[in-house]
């Protein structure tokens, strides 16, 4: 009977042992799958997170790219308008080149016809010097046509007139009080354009009247010289 105990009892025993193993086998896995899934977690978190500096790092090179390609793109926007200057600098002075390309051979022959016409215009002592005169008159009025085409014209100037000094220049000034003050008294040398330009100035002598101020205090300076 006692023997037949003890065989329940080592049973018992050997079943609560091996539920034992059981339950620590369970708890190993539970321990193993948690261990895992941690294990999961963070590689998921590392790979997550590397992705995002990834990411980011490619964000700022995008930004970056875009901004070196902004400022290319205002280098050559900038350096295109600064070519399209220079052409036009260069076209606009090219036309005026073309416009002014005879200015300086008209401003040679000015004196030459202005020469040949005061010898048309002189007294002839006789008349072969009067025929030569009349020759000479045909070549000033060819020459003159020839200037007038090219674009040259003579400044209208009259004696009487108010002194401009845009187009004209002042070799003397006389002071007649019958006259006005700053007018034209007499025209030594006749002015000429050339299209819009002014090749030569008229040379004129101007009409200029001291004020009363003036002639005053010069009076008292003598007046006071004399005393001293």
């Amino acid at each position: 009977m006692s023997n037949v105990k003890d065989e329940k009892n080592l049973e018992a025993e050997e079943a609560r042992e091996e539920k034992e193993e059981v339950k620590d086998d369970l708890n190993d896995v539970d321990y193993k799958e948690e261990a895992d899934t941690s294990k999961d977690k963070k590689k998921k978190k590392e790979k997550k997170d590397s992705k995002t500096v990834e990411i980011e790092n490619l964000t700022a090179e995008v930004g970056k790219l875009k901004a070196e390609v902004e400022s290319w793109k205002n280098e050559y926007l900038k350096a295109r308008a600064e070519l399209e200057n220079s052409k036009k600098r260069i076209s606009d002075q090219a036309a005026i080149d073309r416009k002014y390309a005879s200015q300086h051979v008209i401003g040679e022959l000015i004196q030459p016809v202005d020469m040949l016409v005061q010898i048309v215009n002189m007294p002839a002592p006789s008349e072969d010097v009067k025929n030569y005169q009349i020759g000479f008159q045909m070549i000033a009025n060819q020459l003159a046509d020839i200037l007038k085409n090219e674009g040259l014209k003579p400044i209208e100037v009259k004696v009487g007139e108010q002194f401009d000094p845009k187009f004209m220049q002042a070799l003397d000034t006389v002071s007649d009080d019958t006259k006005d003050n700053g007018v034209i008294v007499s025209i030594r040398q006749s002015g000429y354009m050339y299209k819009d330009r002014i090749l030569r100035p008229t040379m004129v002598i101007v009409n200029k009247i001291e004020k009363v101020e003036e002639k005053a205090t010069e009076e008292e300076i003598k007046e006071e010289t004399k005393g001293e």
